[in-house]
């Protein structure tokens, strides 16, 4: 008996059917990035997004049609980034590098100073400074972008899978999924820096 799409794993499933290059290499999704806010960036610029979507595995990626990188429109964070299903689409949102935000938890806290930010209460508010542009964008990798393609997966097989029923349960599937795909990423960045020779 043929294996069909709702046996056969997702990864082999989109590995056989996502379009590649000449080289063989995956064909990405198309990034659009218009201009930012005023006094904004984009923690992950297009070039930056680009290579790093080239650690995702294949079938976090088939199906998704294109990335826009898009000025924020209202406060931060409101929200940083979403998944439109019916477009297959990922938005991602200009932040600056200063964020003055009204709540803050222990937990969101420790999170963020863990990647480099400094935090600090001022009054009722909370200031969040990045001086690295390398710590904010590690953060929005693992934060943002994973969690928005396990979105896109989690849509994408739903007929395979099953639907996660509950923001709450969709939330907790996509914090799992994201932190095991970034985890996956820094394996195979330094495989790769084991692998590459000295000049």
């Amino acid at each position: 008996m043929s294996r069909s799409r709702n046996t056969e794993k997702e990864s082999v499933w989109a590995a056989q059917r996502i379009g590649r290059d000449e080289n063989g290499e995956p064909y990405l999704p198309r990034i659009i990035a218009r201009q930012p806010r005023r006094g904004d960036v984009y923690p992950l610029p297009k070039s930056i997004l680009a290579g790093a979507l080239k650690t995702i595995p294949v079938e976090y990626i088939y199906g998704l049609s294109r990335i826009e990188l898009r000025a924020r429109q209202g406060r931060i964070g409101d929200p940083f980034g979403a998944y439109r299903p019916d477009e297959k689409v990922i938005i991602l949102y200009s932040l600056p590098r200063l964020w003055v935000v009204d709540l803050m938890s222990e937990g969101g806290r420790k999170e963020l100073e863990a990647f480099g930010a400094r935090v600090s209460q001022r009054g009722r508010r909370w200031h969040v400074y990045w001086p690295s542009e390398a710590g904010l964008a590690v953060w929005f990798f693992k934060e943002v972008v994973t969690h928005e393609l396990v979105h896109h997966f989690s849509k994408q097989y739903e007929n395979k899978r099953g639907r996660i029923r509950g923001v709450k349960f969709r939330e907790m599937n996509a914090n799992l999924h994201s932190l095991r795909l970034t985890r996956e990423m820094f394996h195979r960045l330094k495989r790769r820096r084991k692998l590459k020779p000295d000049l």
